[in-house]
């Protein structure tokens, strides 16, 4: 079943309780009302009557004698007086009366008939009853039944001379009932079904931009073309749903492109040491012995392909979170003049290297990857600053909270629009000169990865022709940070 049918549906079986709840009401408020209206009406004619009769009650005749009812009264009600013993005294002259009689001829064998309770009562009863009566062939009446009592009698037991009962038709209020009943069915009927082909629109209109996005997906998926984008015409749910895969797309574009170049590079790269590694071996083939040269180059592509490969390594575990780390507390000074030491031996002299440690550098770290940040660094330093330039290797304590470790050359910098790229793993900036001095454009790569995993970051700022300088930024050590 799909989404839209379960909202047409959902929405439809809504309405319809919404509807059934409002038509009982107004029902029930209506027959209420009426009803209430007519119960009034009968009791003012039982007071009116009741007041004519008082003093025949009150002079405790046996036989009570009702006057001559108000014609005004006997055109809307049937009246009957009884007395305590059931007879019938008298009732409307009119000619309504024999309708009283009728009922009252009836009265005893129906159930539920105010007639026959009334008439049933010992003398003793003196409540009234208001009741709904329905006899077979005459329309349907609402009686007022209630006890005539000798007020005369001043103690609390005033005996029952008689009863009063006063009916009028409601057949008008039935069929008004019944209409009402009719209108609301029918209303209640049209506007479900006019609410369900809305709701139908409504639905189709609503989930009409997530049919356009899933359309989408399978051209991208069947075009296998990342560059389609899907359209967002609103700031909706929808337009944020289309807006949220429009940045997995950019994203899986994006990442596409980077194992794609991923895959280039390390071909390339691995292409160029088994070359080497190749036309050695046949050389040393073809004169028949091994030559020191060729062994000494093979020997050199091979190491070259172990770093890398260690390389590659070392950056898929830190894409899992997996890169193996021993974290303790360890002071960055020492590092520093070790890095120091490293980095004159690998420039012998070439270049000025200047290290300098301030305040308090505590860390939480693991002292070898730091040490492979700093020495990754010094050396890419080195590979890209002429003889006679100056390396600085400083670190310093920012507000005790931030430990600042920069190395800056004055070599010959880079390009602006190559710096948002030079954490890229095989991104060079002079691919060919590179290549030249061993680099496989790994090194920046790691170093931000294990940057990135001792919760700290990495900014380069450059200029052509001035140098560069790389600035990481590591947590100050917190003795009551675990």
């Amino acid at each position: 079943m799909s989404i839209r049918t379960k909202l047409t549906l959902w929405y439809s079986a809504i309405l319809a309780v919404v509807l059934l709840l409002f038509g009982i009401a107004v029902y029930a408020v209506m027959s209420y009302t009426l009803i209430a209206s007519v119960d009034n009406n009968l009791q003012d004619i039982s007071v009116a009557i009741e007041q004519q009769n008082s003093d025949l009650i009150d002079r405790g005749d046996r036989t009570l004698i009702a006057p001559k009812l108000d014609l005004a009264i006997a055109s809307i009600a049937f009246v009957q007086i009884s007395n305590a013993q059931g007879a019938l005294i008298t009732a409307n002259t009119d000619g309504s009366g024999e309708l009283l009689k009728a009922l009252a001829a009836v009265g005893g064998k129906l159930d539920g008939n105010a007639f026959a309770i009334a008439l049933a009562q010992p003398v003793n009863q003196k409540r009234s009853l208001l009741s709904s009566v329905l006899i077979k062939g005459l329309p349907p009446m609402r009686v007022y039944t209630g006890a005539l009592l000798n007020t005369s009698n001043a103690g609390r037991d005033q005996p029952v001379r008689g009863y009063l009962q006063v009916a009028q038709p409601i057949e008008d209020i039935e069929r008004a009932k019944r209409g009402l009943l009719l209108t609301l069915l029918m209303v209640g009927t049209i506007g479900l079904v006019l609410s369900a082909a809305a709701g139908v629109a409504m639905a189709q209109r609503a989930l009409q931009p997530v049919d356009s996005i899933t359309r989408t997906v399978v051209e991208i998926y069947r075009a296998d073309d990342l560059e389609q984008r899907v359209q967002v015409a609103s700031n909706d749910e929808v337009g944020r749903l289309g807006g949220a895969f429009n940045e997995m797309l950019e994203r899986l574009q994006s990442l596409f492109r980077t194992q794609q170049r991923l895959v280039a590079d390390v071909s390339h790269e691995l292409r160029t040491p088994l070359t080497v590694i190749r036309g050695n071996t046949e050389l040393m083939r073809s004169i028949g012995f091994a030559d020191r040269e060729s062994l000494d180059a093979i020997i050199k592509e091979s190491d070259r392909m172990t770093r890398m490969v260690s390389n590659l390594l070392l950056l898929s575990q830190a894409d899992v979170g997996a890169l193996p780390m021993k974290i303790r507390r360890l002071d960055l000074t020492d590092i520093v003049l070790d890095v120091e030491r490293s980095a004159n031996t690998l420039s012998a002299g070439r270049i000025d290297i200047v290290a300098s440690a301030c305040g308090d550098l505590m860390v939480q770290g693991d002292p070898d990857r730091i040490k492979q940040v700093l020495l990754n660094l010094v050396d890419n330093a080195i590979k890209h600053t002429p003889e006679g330039g100056k390396v600085t290797i400083a670190a310093d304590c920012i507000d005790g909270q931030k430990i600042k470790l920069s190395v800056s050359d004055s070599g010959m910098g880079i390009p602006q629009a190559d710096v948002p790229h030079v954490f890229e793993r095989f991104y060079r900036v002079d691919k060919a000169r590179s290549r030249d001095m061993g680099g496989a454009g790994l090194g920046l790569a790691i170093v931000k990865s294990i940057v990135d995993a001792h919760g700290g970051k990495i900014e380069v700022q450059s200029a052509v022709g001035q140098g560069t300088t790389f600035v990481v930024w590591l947590p100050a050590y917190e003795p009551n940070v675990v």
